[in-house]
């Protein structure tokens, strides 16, 4: 309503790097709202506002879904606001040293970001059983006969109205 799409679409645009540095920032920026935010106000707030730009300059929307994904997984362990890390501390009831939580999650967010630069720098992972007429965004070819036949389906022709020459 206010145009915010807008300016991040510009944002995204302008980025830097190709479609590597668009998708890195992108996956920077959720990765740092995650610190004030869960992975469902993410998902709510943050992703249909940045994913769509970054999908008209990245054309690959599997590798890009795979990668947000990876990151919305850890946002669960963020040792701050993580769901799943608020979900313990409300069970145990207790108090939880942070430095002590982050030493015991640090393999996980450590073998999590190993993963998700690994899908980063190898989006062919993505894609593994593919054909590479399943990759291509391009559709098939249609003959104008069967275009035609398809729009008179979607829109058929009206009646046309009726003549009327003035006042009765």
């Amino acid at each position: 309503m206010l145009g915010t799409d807008q300016l991040v679409a510009g944002w995204i645009a302008a980025i830097p790097g190709g479609r590597l540095g668009a998708v890195a920032a992108v996956l920077a920026a959720i990765g740092l709202t995650a610190l004030v935010l869960d992975a469902f106000e993410i998902i709510f707030v943050v992703v249909p506002i940045v994913i769509p730009p970054l999908l008209i300059r990245v054309d690959d929307a599997r590798w890009v879904a795979v990668l947000v994904l990876l990151t919305l997984q850890a946002s669960f362990l963020n040792p701050l606001v993580g769901y799943a890390v608020m979900m313990t501390r409300t069970v145990l009831k207790q108090p939880i040293d942070t430095l002590a939580l982050l030493r015991s999650l640090l393999p996980y967010l450590l073998a999590q970001a190993a993963l998700l630069l690994t899908v980063l720098l190898l989006p062919q992972l993505t894609h593994i059983g593919e054909s590479a007429a399943d990759r291509s965004r391009k559709p098939p070819p249609i003959s104008n006969e069967e275009l035609e036949r398809r729009f008179q389906q979607m829109v058929p022709p009206s009646e046309p109205p009726p003549l009327n020459f003035g006042p009765k």
